[in-house]
């Protein structure tokens, strides 16, 4: 004859377990939250996105927008990335001056060319 268990038997196994799950989700939070406050973290992330005549790109920190960028920037009017890998080159261009301390990070038209996205003749 197997031995019957009771009901609180059963639920006293996942009782340790439970609290020490909590107790390492509230750590990490807590010391998260304080080394973003004290190093000023953020978890930055790239988006490219397609728009009705190319590709843009959207730089996010925390979650939020930070940036958002349509169009290739210094050149006259609202030209388009033509290929989403340009948009992903530049917007890792400007998450990498971000990285440097930039605020506000631009790109300079021989930025641009540098990185191929534009040709001489485009500006």
């Amino acid at each position: 004859m197997k031995p019957t268990t009771s009901k609180t038997n059963r639920y006293k196994k996942f009782i340790f377990p439970g609290i020490l799950i909590i107790l390492g989700i509230l750590f990490y939070t807590i010391y998260y939250s304080q080394l973003k406050n004290e190093y000023g973290l953020a978890f930055i992330q790239l988006k490219p996105f397609q728009t009705e005549t190319g590709w843009g790109y959207e730089i996010l920190a925390n979650g939020k927008t930070y940036i958002r960028q349509s169009f290739i920037p210094v050149l006259e009017g609202h030209r388009c990335f033509t290929k989403k890998e340009d948009a992903i080159a530049v917007g890792n261009k400007v998450i990498e001056k971000m990285k440097m301390g930039e605020q506000l990070p631009t790109i300079s038209l021989d930025e641009l060319k540098q990185m191929g996205v534009i040709k001489d003749s485009l500006h």
